[in-house]
């Protein structure tokens, strides 16, 4: 089912952004990832994901400035959005005013991920 689906990972932690894409890669969804939002936007301008697993607080462009351009230039992709967060108030604040799809509380548990990526996966 996670055949030739695209996640895109934007965390500006290589630790999570890899053990993230090593997970999601065992299962089969092609990864693509990025360090910034300047990055995550760059990808996003010449990609279709399935689902963006975001965090919020990144230097330089953070989170926010990424469901920003989602909204202006690709609001469809806005549900499909996990934000990956260890501030829940700031996330559930976020997720109240923008169509984010899920919350994922930093630190998480590996089965979680995978059911909330499977759980937002939209079709392009």
């Amino acid at each position: 089912m996670s055949e030739n689906r695209k996640i895109l990972v934007v965390d500006d932690d290589e630790s999570i952004r890899v053990m993230v894409e090593r997970v999601l890669r065992r299962e089969q969804y092609q990864v693509d990832s990025a360090r910034d939002g300047f990055e995550a936007i760059e990808k996003l301008a010449q990609t279709d994901y399935n689902a963006i697993l975001l965090d919020l607080m990144m230097p330089g462009l953070d989170g926010l400035g990424v469901l920003d351009y989602l909204e202006e230039h690709r609001p469809e992709l806005e549900s499909s959005v996990i934000i990956m967060s260890a501030n829940l108030p700031a996330a559930y604040d976020t997720r109240r005013m923008r169509k984010v799809g899920k919350i994922l509380p930093k630190p998480f548990d590996l089965s979680d991920l995978i059911a909330q990526v499977r759980g937002s996966d939209i079709a392009l």
